[in-house]
């Protein structure tokens, strides 16, 4: 089903030239930014996330902030949410150091047995 805006379909919808392009000179396009032509040849701007459209494409950036913070509240409600997770993973961390550090500790020790051992009956380089 085609979009619908103000009453009018939308004949194009395409990435929103930006007012300043790369160091090359090549120009760059807003992909979240949507330029919408209608069947009357009007031209508005809207949101690629959902129906937000204005006249003006300045008003639309500040709209694409609801998108992010929709990402954002999937990390929690508040601090306290993150701050038990941080401390979970700390947690973990600690643990998997201290496995780490025994592992070491007994493959240099058994490294340190195997020259003694190579040493006793005359082989290999101590």
């Amino acid at each position: 089903m085609p979009r619908v805006v103000n009453g009018r379909t939308v004949i194009a919808d395409e990435p929103t030239l930006a007012p300043i392009a790369a160091k090359n000179g090549t120009p760059i396009y807003w992909q979240q930014i949507r330029t919408l032509t209608l069947t009357d040849g009007s031209v508005i701007y809207g949101c690629k996330h959902c129906d937000y459209t204005s006249p003006n494409p300045n008003s639309v950036r500040p709209h694409l902030n609801q998108h992010r913070k929709d990402k954002l509240a999937s990390f929690g409600t508040n601090g306290e949410d993150n701050v038990a997770q941080v401390l979970a993973q700390l947690a973990k961390l600690q643990e998997i150091t201290e496995d780490r550090d025994e592992w070491k500790r007994r493959a240099q020790k058994a490294d340190r047995d195997l020259r003694a051992i190579r040493r006793a009956i005359g082989g290999g380089d101590a």
